[in-house]
């Protein structure tokens, strides 16, 4: 997948052993990849809904349910998804990613700040994601 060959990387999937919890993630991988929204969004709302400790599954998900309904369905998955995983950085990060696109900057500080709190990686996130934009110019204006 690395190498932008997504048909051999399908065949190579396909041809692992099913069973493997590594299969599962390199297939929401590929899905993601593929932009195949509706594919990633059944795969990774059945991991989440069976193993909601695994914090990537909600991850993935509200990326597919994003693309494919809305901000705001997305962002009631991840809210879901915080309560699991209060500390998870990449959901309060895309928690202000979403509260950024609908307007709503003051909660997008907020979130960005603690998810940068968590993790200073965000930091750096932050500066290059478009999602983010809308805060940052509004910050300037202010």
């Amino acid at each position: 997948m690395e190498l932008g060959l997504i048909p051999e990387a399908q065949e190579e999937l396909d041809a692992i052993d099913q069973s493997l919890d590594v299969v599962e993630i390199l297939r929401c991988d590929l899905f993601s990849r593929q932009s195949k929204w509706a594919e990633l969004k059944e795969l990774a709302e059945r991991l989440a809904r069976s193993s909601p400790e695994g914090s990537q599954w909600w991850i993935s998900w509200a990326y597919a349910v994003r693309r494919l309904e809305s901000v705001e369905d997305a962002r009631e998955i991840l809210i879901e998804a915080r309560e699991t995983h209060p500390t998870e950085p990449i959901i309060v990060y895309n928690l202000a990613c979403y509260a950024s696109v609908s307007g709503n900057y003051e909660e997008a500080r907020e979130l960005l700040d603690q998810a940068i709190d968590l993790d200073a990686t965000c930091k750096e996130m932050a500066k290059k994601d478009d999602d983010l934009k809308p805060l940052f110019k509004e910050a300037t204006q202010s």
